[in-house]
């Protein structure tokens, strides 16, 4: 199948942030583009999508993913994502949760906490067409009860993605594809992916995310190593370098100065050394180099 890189523009998600910062989801139908373009971006929303037609190319926390026609995906929030390729023919349906709401279903779902184990270690898998069916019905259900709204539609769209997950759970198993509790690694693993998004600013050394957990440096970093297959040092760097690029280039206000402070760095010349040990060139050659 012949592929395309894409070409950066605006996003549904971009465009509709604010309702859905408000509301705490969105439902968008007939989508064909990414919300990730030449960079990789680390997002604090839950994406679900349902591949209808064509196919996507990229990765997920480094390993490589593609998404093809009646694939669900549960991108988790804080997992890095890199866009690599899509078929001109890509069009998927997305649900879109935001932080503050997800956070409440983890804590009043129990479907939801436990099945957020799941796909932080495997965004996606295949639906059979029953299957496929059932699901996009549920999209299209979940979609209009956002539109029309009603006293007692959060409560309804909360029911319904509660359903949503279940079943998604129940076809996984149908499937062949094992559920499993979490083994303490994993749940290690899940929650040193989040204090990273919430300390990165604070801390960028192993030592302080081991000592979150009270654990040595050494066995800390053996534990994500063995579990990821990369070095839990590369996923602290790769995670600011994420930040720092998604900066640079789409909030073209901000100078460098500005940038190195918000991510926690003391001036302007240390993030600039940092950046550029990790990306290979400096802040200001990566943000010209991409506006060319």
């Amino acid at each position: 199948m012949k592929t395309t890189k894409m070409e950066r523009k605006k996003h549904p998600i971009e465009s509709s942030w604010d309702t859905l910062q408000e509301e705490g989801i969105i439902v968008l139908d007939d989508v064909t583009t990414l919300p990730t373009y030449d960079e990789p971006i680390a997002s604090s929303i839950l994406v679900i999508g349902l591949c209808l037609r064509g196919s996507v190319k990229l990765e997920y926390d480094t390993v490589p993913v593609e998404f093809l026609p009646h694939d669900i995906s549960v991108v988790m929030p804080r997992h890095t994502i890199n866009s690599l390729e899509l078929s001109p023919d890509y069009q998927a349906s997305l649900i879109v949760i935001s932080e503050k709401m997800f956070e409440h279903m983890k804590l009043n779902y129990p479907v939801v906490y436990q099945e957020s184990f799941f796909y932080n270690m495997k965004p996606q898998f295949h639906l059979s067409e029953p299957q496929f069916q059932n699901v996009r019905a549920l999209f299209q259900l979940l979609g209009n009860v956002c539109r029309q709204g009603g006293t007692r539609q959060h409560e309804q769209r909360r029911h319904l993605l509660e359903t949503l997950l279940s079943f998604l759970q129940d076809y996984r198993e149908a499937n062949g594809i094992t559920t499993h509790r979490p083994s303490p690694h994993e749940q290690l693993y899940a929650r040193f992916v989040e204090a990273i998004s919430l300390n990165y600013t604070q801390s960028r050394e192993v030592r302080f995310y081991a000592n979150l957990f009270c654990l040595s440096p050494k066995h800390f970093s053996t534990i994500i190593k063995q579990l990821t297959g990369i070095n839990a040092s590369d996923w602290i760097s790769s995670y600011v370098v994420t930040q720092a690029k998604t900066l640079l280039l789409y909030n073209m206000q901000l100078s460098i100065q500005q940038i190195a402070l918000r991510l926690g760095f003391p001036d302007q010349a240390s993030f600039a050394r940092y950046f550029k040990t990790q990306a290979g060139l400096s802040p200001r050659e990566f943000r010209s180099k991409r506006r060319q």
